[in-house]
């Protein structure tokens, strides 16, 4: 069987079919064979004798395909949807191409009719809309994710999606999990915003092929493409708490058909910070030094990429410096250091058939991540090593509208960990197979998927997935989604926030793998009303957890509890979002979500804390006709949380039970020109804060000191400023 083409990774919907030729003086145009024609995210194919191709749909419209042929100049052509009929993708000689710069105004935020699930694409418009110097500041414009930080002196950052935790949501890099063991309390910080081109949030069980981790969404980062990247890009970043932060892209263009793209970033805040007069640091101190460097080649029968990753981040937090030697018995200083320590390296190989409907693509991930923690007196070391591997075969059907994927799958962890006197650890070996079968017809499709995954020493589970969308009419469409997910657990890293407490880890019984069902609707609807168009969604989403890992805080306010659940445990969610083009330079979206989510403590169904029952958004984008100036202001509202209960402790200790409502306020304003953008602008410019923020700080290593019990903002407004840097090396046209 004979190799003719690029990667095979996950698509949906019917194939792209087009033709590439090329221009010639004075005759008619003549097909280029062996080009390779790609999408942003490196799914590709290459052209036949007669420079046809049919590549598998992305994940996603609006979508970017590229075309490369040798003595061709590279083109790139913008989809907003998938076309109705053959593309014609007419190259010119690359000798003759000069360059130019066409400047495109499209929605930074995209709401997809298209997609098999309900999905929300955020562009790199949009995140350059806030200071988004890492993954964790890159959803502030976002009411489908939640950020806050863990706790009050750590500085780190985790995410709810569909009302749960994120460790439920599966974090990934171009579908290969990423954020997940022991990053899973800190990966967030550690992915910089300048790396990413694009995030897919998919909301609801994922699809067989992704694996069985996906229990309310993913969130697919789509890093910066080699080929495609700026020759050179800079961001520097400063703000008045003492944080300076320098981001430096660098691509070369090695051969005809060979990419690379180094990526590096710097990070440091060294000002001690006590803005609510706790004596405690509202940040810590931290220093952070991010590589990666991205080798893509296209050769014409394969193409392959390897991407290198390293990460050290140390952090100092605690009590300030003011504090030192002069707080707590005996005069001891409370500190908290953080170190991680992270190297990765993925590998992905794909090739499509003789056919062009028929594929493999292998994907590898490795990776090697320590950390080491102290609280005060608590010390917390651990170790991973992982091993990810993932084979997709792939074939379109009859005409091209069905599709069948199978493959397999295998997951290695080997955990090392030691907490206060006790040393614990183990390993996890998880093969898995996977079968996924998509139907279309007309407006309707269905995908229907069966993975089943072994995992030693948790043992099997069988997990089915399905997912239906119908298209109502052109811009309006119905989802329907439904399935099985597990998860295993990480319970010490997972709750890190209550090591900084004096709070007593108590593990009950053994404490397996965590299990859900989850089922949801989704509607969206596109129109154009009083001249202007609109976008709008609605969906509602239910996770069921069977078995669960439930991190108690409400038995004493003086112990962690975990034990497997008895009982129910579930989560409601409703989302709401409307966008509208207010005017061809005004952009407004408005967003409303309710969660119900509930967990059974100690034989008694209460509402799980630190969660809003209501949210709100309104954003507000204007960007200038010549594009010279951008001003974003986003408007943030949350209602009440309940809080653990802490009226055991004396009352000068005690928190009262739900958190009040409160709302927070971004803003940026941008220009640019030429080659520069600068950009000022602040956060939580209302300098909304928790005031309690840490129980007892007084007496850090008493029996009641605790600052895991965050519920709102911890730091007061923060002004900060930027300027970026952009070398562009080529050029490409929007798709008529």
């Amino acid at each position: 069987m004979g190799l003719c083409a690029g990667p095979v990774l996950p698509a949906q919907g019917p194939p792209v079919r087009g033709r590439v030729l090329g221009a010639t003086d004075g005759g008619r145009p003549s097909p280029v064979p062996d080009a390779q024609v790609r999408w942003s995210t490196g799914d590709g194919a290459t052209t036949d004798t007669e420079g046809r191709f049919a590549l598998a749909a992305p994940a996603a419209w609006p979508a970017t395909l590229t075309v490369i042929a040798f003595g061709w100049a590279t083109d790139t052509l913008r989809l907003d949807a998938a076309p109705a009929t053959e593309l014609e993708l007419t190259l010119e000689p690359s000798v003759q191409l000069e360059e130019a710069r066409i400047v495109e105004r499209q929605s930074s935020t995209r709401l997809s009719t298209r997609s098999l699930q309900a999905l929300e694409s955020i562009g790199a418009k949009e995140l350059k809309r806030a200071a988004c110097c890492d993954l964790s500041e890159s959803f502030e414009t976002n009411a489908t994710v939640d950020v806050n930080y863990s706790d009050a002196v750590s500085g780190a950052k985790t995410i709810r999606m569909l009302g749960l935790d994120g460790k439920y949501a599966q974090i990934s890099v171009e579908n290969i999990p990423f954020i997940r063991g022991l990053s899973s309390s800190s990966g967030l910080t550690l992915i910089p915003g300048p790396w990413i081109n694009e995030i897919n949030v998919s909301k609801g069980i994922g699809t067989a092929v992704n694996g069985p981790n996906a229990m309310t969404g993913q969130i697919d980062l789509c890093l910066l493409d080699p080929a495609t990247a700026p020759a050179l890009f800079t961001n520097l970043y400063v703000n008045d708490q003492g944080r300076a932060e320098l981001n430096v892209n660098a691509a070369q263009h090695l051969a005809p058909g060979t990419d690379n793209l180094l990526m590096v970033q710097g990070s440091l805040l060294q000002r001690d910070m006590d803005d609510n007069g706790d004596g405690f640091r509202d940040q810590p101190l931290s220093r952070r030094f991010n590589v990666m460097d991205r080798w893509m080649q296209r050769t014409g029968r394969r193409t392959s990429q390897v991407m290198l990753r390293y990460v050290f981040d140390g952090r100092t937090g605690g009590q300030t410096d003011a504090h030192h030697n002069t707080e707590g018995p005996g005069g001891r200083h409370y500190t908290v250091g953080i170190d991680n320590e992270m190297a990765d390296a993925i590998v992905k190989n794909g090739w499509i058939l003789c056919d062009s409907t028929k594929s493999i693509g292998v994907l590898t991930a490795f990776r090697n991540h320590t950390v080491s923690s102290r609280y005060g007196d608590r010390g917390y070391e651990g170790a991973q090593r992982s091993v990810y591997a993932n084979v997709v075969y792939q074939q379109l059907l009859g005409r091209g509208n069905d599709q069948l994927k199978l493959g397999a799958s295998f997951q290695f962890d080997d955990y090392e960990e030691a907490y206060l006197d006790s040393a614990f650890g183990r390993t996890e070996r998880m093969p898995g197979v996977f079968v996924e079968y998509t139907r279309s017809r007309g407006p309707f499709t269905l995908v229907a998927g069966l993975r089943a995954d072994h995992d030693d020493p948790y043992g099997t589970a069988v997990g089915p997935r399905i997912h239906l969308k119908y298209d109502l009419g052109v811009l309006t469409t119905v989802r329907l989604s439904s399935g099985y997910a597990f998860r295993s657990a990480n319970p010490l890293v997972e709750n890190a926030s209550a090591l900084a407490s004096s709070r007593r880890v108590v593990a009950e019984g053994p404490l397996g793998l965590e299990r859900s069902w989850n089922s949801g609707i989704s509607f969206l609807h596109k129109f154009k009303w009083l001249g202007r168009k609109w976008a709008f969604g609605v969906d509602a989403y239910r996770s069921d957890l069977t078995a669960q890992v439930v991190a108690d805080l409400d038995r004493s306010p003086r112990t962690l509890a975990l034990y497997m659940l008895d009982g129910p445990s579930y989560a409601n969610s409703v989302l709401t979002d409307v966008q509208v083009a207010l005017t061809r330079v005004l952009d407004l979206k408005l967003s409303y979500r309710w969660y119900d989510v509930r967990t059974t403590y100690d034989g008694v169904l209460r509402e799980r804390p630190f969660i809003p029952r209501h949210r709100g958004l309104v954003d507000l984008a204007y960007t200038s006709r010549n594009d010279r100036w951008r001003f974003d202001i986003t408007l943030n509202g949350f209602g009440t949380a309940r809080l653990p209960d802490t009226s055991a402790n004396p009352e000068a200790y005690r928190l009262p039970g739900r958190s009040p409502a409160y709302a927070t306020l971004n803003a940026q304003v941008t220009y640019a020109v030429s080659v520069w953008e600068l950009y000022l602008g602040g956060e939580n410019l209302t300098s909304t804060l928790q005031s309690r923020q840490i129980i007892a700080p007084e007496d850090p290593f008493g029996p009641y000191f605790d600052a895991s019990l965050i519920w709102g903002p911890t730091n007061k407004a923060m002004i900060y400023a930027g300027l970026r840097f952009t070398l562009n090396k080529r050029t490409g046209r929007q798709a008529p």
